[in-house]
């Protein structure tokens, strides 16, 4: 279960349209981001919203802290309560590894390892700081070559 920080836990409480007021500018963003007009905003969506300079992962961590009710989806009452998914910061290294390791098998390739960094960064350089990282040219990163520490596990 998630602990709700108390801004989240006020605009929780308020029904959408006692708050809307005071929530021009995200719910213009929220229509925005609902490309297919569901009324919900999910993972790609909000993903679309973020600017190329942030990571996958860093927008993904956002995204969930934002899921309140761990729906897969953001309610318009959620995006607000997150101003906009913009809450929550930076994930720890072993949540940045966690998130970008999509096929749960404890490594990090080259494509999962770009979910990390900033999506405007070009493939070459991705490549390059990949390298760097592989330690022991496996062409897959160990938790502990992307940085994360071992009582961090």
């Amino acid at each position: 279960m998630k602990l709700l920080p108390i801004t989240a836990l006020a605009a929780l409480s308020l029904s959408p349209l006692a708050s809307a007021a005071g929530n021009g500018a995200l719910d213009r963003r929220f229509e925005k981001a609902d490309i297919n007009s569901s009324g919900t905003i999910d993972r790609t969506e909000f993903l679309a919203l973020q600017p190329r300079g942030k990571s996958w992962v860093e927008a993904s961590h956002r995204f969930n802290l934002a899921d309140v009710d761990d729906d897969a989806l953001l309610s318009i009452t959620e995006f607000r309560a997150s101003n906009g998914g913009k809450e929550g910061g930076k994930p720890s290294r072993a949540q940045s590894f966690a998130l970008a390791d999509l096929d749960d098998d404890g490594f990090l390739d080259p494509q999962e390892f770009a979910l990390t960094l900033a999506q405007s960064k070009p493939w070459r350089k991705v490549l390059r700081d990949f390298d760097r990282k592989d330690r022991n040219d496996d062409a897959l990163l160990t938790p502990q070559e992307f940085g994360v520490l071992l009582n961090a596990l």
